[in-house]
C-alpha cells in the first residue's frame, strides 16, 4: 500500500495511492506512529463514508466562497486573477470543488487514544498562498481550512 518508504529524522515519507483523486499522494509517518497505523489511516481515507466527503465537500465550498470574498476584497484594482477550472456558484453540486482542489499529502501522527486520525494538504484553485487541510478523527471531519498542519489531537 504505501511505496518508497525512506526513513527520516523526525519522520518516514513515501507514498501511495488516492482512489478518490486517481493519484499518488505523499504519506507522512511521524515518530510514534507505525506503518501498520498509517495503511488504516490511508484506507480509511480511501473508502470514506459518503456523508464525510458530502460534509468535506459543502465545507470545502463555504471555505472557497469567504478565500474569492477575501481575495476580492485585498484585489480592489482587479490586478489578481482568479483562474479557476471549475466556477463556484451558489446553488451549485458541492462535490463540485473536487475539481478545484488536489490533494498532496497525509500526514499521520500517533494516535493518543485508539481512533483513526490523520490530516490532509490540498492545492487549491482558490486560495494559492496557503491551500486547504482537513483533519478527521475517527471518521469525523474536525477541521477544513488554511493550511496550520494541525493534529487530529489538537483542541479545536
Amino acid at each position: 500500500m504505501i511505496i518508497g518508504l525512506q526513513p527520516g529524522k523526525f519522520w518516514d515519507e513515501g507514498k501511495f495511492m488516492c482512489s478518490l483523486f486517481r493519484r499518488d499522494m505523499k504519506i507522512y509517518i511521524y515518530s510514534g506512529a507505525d506503518v501498520e497505523y498509517a495503511e488504516a489511516c490511508i484506507k480509511e481515507f480511501n473508502n470514506m463514508p459518503q456523508e464525510l466527503l458530502d460534509e468535506i465537500c459543502r465545507r470545502a465550498v463555504s471555505y472557497c466562497n469567504e478565500c474569492l470574498n477575501l481575495w476580492a476584497e485585498i484585489d480592489k484594482r482587479g490586478e489578481i486573477e482568479a483562474k479557476m477550472s471549475v466556477g463556484i456558484t451558489p446553488g451549485m453540486p458541492p462535490e463540485k470543488i473536487l475539481k478545484c482542489i488536489t490533494p498532496v499529502s497525509m500526514s499521520v501522527r500517533e494516535s493518543e487514544d485508539g481512533q483513526i486520525g490523520y490530516q490532509v494538504e490540498f492545492d487549491c484553485e482558490f486560495e494559492p498562498e496557503k491551500g486547504m487541510e482537513i483533519v478527521v478523527l475517527g471518521g469525523e471531519l474536525l477541521y477544513l481550512g488554511a493550511f496550520g498542519d494541525h493534529s487530529p489531537w489538537d483542541s479545536y
